[in-house]
């Protein structure tokens, strides 16, 4: 879905207010939800860049009016140095694609970003297409041990949060 559940934005956004980015990048902004959970609710605004593969949703959710940028195209497209950031958030977004594709697109991002908010789904859910946009079909299912795991092969893990429906971590350098 181009949406995400509630739970955990709360300790997303105490993370943001930490880091303090002058530079986001939010992968698979879908609907804009993490623009509205983190820039929308804290004093600290820095340049959001939304990557969205699907270029219907820029004018279905307005993206353009959440985001300093919009980027339309695939994440796992975008060379390394397109992800140098102060924060790099990969928000309910890589259970969209194949584990070997999320694992070189995290590879990637941890190169050349600061620090990085990933949360993926921890119950399986089967998804099609959703509005049209196949991209929103899932393919992969990542567990919370699978993630802290692969985070782990690089830098610091500096908080997590495995709640009943999603999991987050705060990775940096």
């Amino acid at each position: 879905m181009p949406y995400s559940d509630a739970e955990g934005k709360d300790t997303a956004l105490a993370w943001y207010q930490q880091i303090r980015p002058r530079t986001v990048i939010d992968i698979g902004a879908g609907s804009g939800t993490y623009a509205r959970a983190l820039r929308g609710n804290s004093a600290w605004k820095g340049h959001w860049t939304a990557i969205e593969a699907w270029e219907p949703y820029l004018i279905r959710f307005g993206l353009d009016g959440l985001y300093d940028g919009v980027v339309v195209a695939d994440a796992r497209r975008l060379r390394g140095p397109f992800y140098r950031a102060d924060l790099v958030i990969a928000g309910d977004v890589l259970e969209h694609m194949p584990r070997v594709d999320a694992t070189r697109l995290l590879g990637k991002v941890r190169t050349h970003a600061a620090n990085l908010i990933v949360s993926v789904p921890v119950l399986h859910l089967d998804q099609g297409a959703v509005y049209g946009n196949p991209h929103e079909t899932h393919v992969d299912h990542w567990t919370a041990d699978q993630m802290r795991t692969e985070l782990s092969r690089s830098g610091t893990i500096n908080g997590e949060l495995v709640g009943d429906i999603l999991a987050y971590f705060w990775w940096s350098h």
